[in-house]
């Protein structure tokens, strides 16, 4: 049986450190996969975000080449106007001024139907410097009609060549070359998320336009200028398209698609509908609109376009007059990047947990090395705490911080264990000097009970003899009789009010203090006896007494208690109060309390004080040493005892140099009113 509880306490033994093991092991590995999915949350955001970083850079980097492009396509038609201007027979046909004279326009004419079809021009022309067209390259040959509005022909007419995209309408196109209103029309095509619109058709033209004056001997005979229509302009957008993102593709599809937008029209594009066919006529989304048409903002974020997801880029195109005509389009595959992110991601997320299942490894190893020796001192812990007798930690195949806890765990014990026996002798001491202690102020209130008890019977035939002499009744006085009973009157008042608080004290402190509720007066049975008692002390310092207490406010309490609570705060109110000052009597009625507030007109109690107020035996000194020798510091203690015992709570208030209040809630009888309280003033007598 021996041998089998051995064998039992051993495999427990066993298994309480098996336990121990795993559960470091838990909670190192916890700690471990927590920090592992921090790293690796922290590692895949700071990779989107540099992947998209480098997608917005290269997307603004392809919209700043397209824009590149665009412009040097400007730059090119305004020198090719540039160089027809100075072409001789030109400049001598608009100085001669033979507009008339057809053999010499047929020959310019020519002049200007080769260079159109040299530069690849859609129409081109000549005007006066007055405005008037007066030759065109393109049949059917009109002329006569005035170009005045347009900026970039008013600019050559004065003498200055300039370029940029205008918006030319349909009138303005048939005008200038066969065809061009063909090429100009689209029907407009149904586009998810686009302005809704009443219209069906774009009929205008977008065209980048370059103008450049004629000149002869320093004077403008005429100007020159040319148009290049961006509708259907499949060579211009294709060429962008080129430079910008040359032939690279990804899974079939071409990197990046570049779109010109008449208002949120396409007009040219590069890219396919589901058909194979260019969504020319399709229309950008109303909130793209809104930010680049209406506001002149460029905008930048992913989107849908027609087949696939592309980061775009757009920016607003303006005419000569800076108004927003329509918008430059570049947008660049994201699945590229998407792939690429996708695939930093996996490759870091495997970097990753190989990293997380090294360290749970490590976290097994440590485990176990910290198990054994904590278990150790688990033991030793468990021992002490059932009494057994101390036996020292052994720190063998423990790590060196290990085995410094250990020798620290069996110093600690031992010292605890010295420490216990004497506390446990300091104790059984201590416990002796108590139950001594007990007896002794058990005894000291039971004596100072007894002495206040027997002093107050011969006190109070002294007090009615003192009474009987002041008055008279038992013969005349001489005035050093007179006054000498009036110090021995008042000392005997404070040695009664000594002994009253000292009964009090008695009370409190042997838990005796249980008050009696009876209906209780206010007026009647409380505040008028106080009054009448402290009237000739009243009268001595000239004070006037303000009672705003309501004569029918009736308390369910202990009278005398009650009397206790406020004989202390009126007499220390006329104690404590400025000669020739006011006491006010105050009462407010809440529900079944009654809120009492007793103020006087005085020095004032600090605020670093008033914490010692309610303290037993405690006296503040003030600025009058007189009123410092007064009192046995009790009243204040007693009166907030007897408030709480029937559930109220008293508080104090000051201003120093103006007054002092004390306020002290007690329970109202069921039959209490709340009518407006009367106020009775007591005045001091006349002088």
């Amino acid at each position: 049986m021996r041998i089998l509880l051995d064998a039992l306490v051993s495999d427990e033994l066993i298994w309480d450190r098996t336990l121990l093991k795993y559960r470091l092991f838990i909670w190192f590995a916890g700690l471990v996969l927590v920090f592992g999915a921090l790293s690796a949350f922290l590692g895949i955001w700071v990779i989107n975000q540099r992947v998209v970083q480098e997608a917005q850079t290269r997307v603004r980097y392809d919209l700043s080449s397209a824009w590149a492009v665009y412009q040097s396509q400007l730059r090119e038609m305004e020198t090719i106007v540039r160089l027809v201007a100075v072409r001789g027979p030109l400049v001598e046909a608009c100085h001669a001024e033979k507009w008339d004279d057809r053999a010499a326009w047929a020959e310019i004419q020519g002049i200007l139907g080769q260079a159109r079809l040299d530069f690849d021009l859609d129409f081109l022309g000549v005007v006066t410097p007055e405005g008037r067209v007066v030759a065109r390259a393109s049949p059917p040959y009109r002329t006569g009609d005035y170009i005045t509005a347009e900026p970039i022909v008013a600019k050559a007419r004065s003498g200055a060549a300039t370029s940029g995209t205008v918006i030319v309408s349909r009138e303005e196109l048939s005008r200038e070359a066969d065809g061009l209103v063909d090429k100009a029309f689209l029907p407009l095509q149904q586009t998810p998320h686009a302005r809704p619109t009443p219209r069906t058709s774009e009929d205008r033209g977008m065209a980048m336009m370059a103008g450049a004056p004629i000149e002869r001997n320093g004077r403008v005979v005429g100007a020159i200028y040319a148009g290049l229509l961006l509708n259907r302009n499949h060579a211009f957008v294709d060429r962008i398209q080129d430079i910008v993102f040359g032939q690279e593709r990804y899974q079939g599809k071409s990197l990046g698609t570049v779109t010109v937008f008449l208002a949120d029209t396409r007009i040219a594009t590069t890219v396919r509908l589901d058909n194979g066919n260019r969504a020319i006529g399709t229309r950008v989304s109303s909130e793209v609109a809104d930010r680049v048409l209406d506001n002149g903002s460029s905008w930048a974020d992913r989107g849908f376009v027609v087949q696939d997801w592309y980061l775009t880029a757009y920016d607003p195109i303006r005419d000569s007059r800076g108004a927003v005509i329509g918008m430059l389009y570049v947008g660049t595959l994201e699945r590229p990047f998407r792939d690429l992110n996708r695939s930093m991601v996996v490759r870091y997320s495997l970097l990753v947990a190989a990293a997380l299942v090294v360290a749970l490894l490590m976290a097994m190893f440590i485990a176990g090395r910290l198990a054994r020796p904590m278990h150790r001192l688990a033991e030793g812990a468990d021992k002490m705490r059932h009494g057994h007798e101390f036996d020292p930690v052994r720190a063998d195949r423990a790590c060196k911080e290990t085995t410094s806890l250990i020798q620290a765990f069996n110093e600690m014990a031992s010292t605890l264990t010295q420490r216990e026996r004497q506390l446990k002798e300091a104790n059984e001491q201590l416990a002796t000097a108590n139950n001594s202690l007990k007896a002794i102020n058990a005894e000291y209130m039971e004596t100072l009970q007894f002495v206040s008890h027997e002093l107050n019977s011969p006190l109070s035939s002294i007090m009615n003899y003192t009474y009987m002499l002041h008055q008279r009744l038992l013969g005349g006085l001489t005035d050093k009789q007179q006054n000498a009973l009036g110090v021995i009157s008042a000392d005997l008042k404070r040695i009664m009010e000594m002994i009253r608080h000292y009964l009090n004290l008695a009370r409190i402190e042997s838990g005796e203090i249980q008050p009696v509720p009876t209906r209780v007066a206010m007026r009647e049975d409380v505040i008028g006896p106080i009054l009448a008692s402290l009237q000739a002390d009243i009268h001595s310092k000239n004070m006037v007494i303000e009672d705003l207490i309501g004569p029918r406010v009736i308390l369910h309490s202990d009278l005398n208690m009650t009397r206790e609570i406020f004989e202390n705060l009126l007499s220390n109110a006329v104690k404590y109060g400025r000669p020739g000052g006011t006491i006010t009597l105050d009462c407010h009625l809440n529900g079944h309390w009654a809120e009492f507030s007793v103020r006087n007109d005085g020095d004032g109690i600090p605020p670093e004080r008033r914490g010692e107020l309610f303290q037993k035996f405690s006296r503040i000194e003030l600025g009058d040493s007189k009123k410092n020798r007064r009192g046995t510091g009790l009243g204040l203690f007693i009166s907030k005892r007897i408030v709480e015992s029937h559930g109220g709570a008293i508080t104090m208030d000051s201003e120093v140099g103006r007054w002092t209040e004390f306020r002290c809630t007690l329970p109202l009888a069921h039959e209490t009113s709340h009518p407006a309280a009367v106020k009775s003033v007591t005045e001091p007598p006349a002088t």
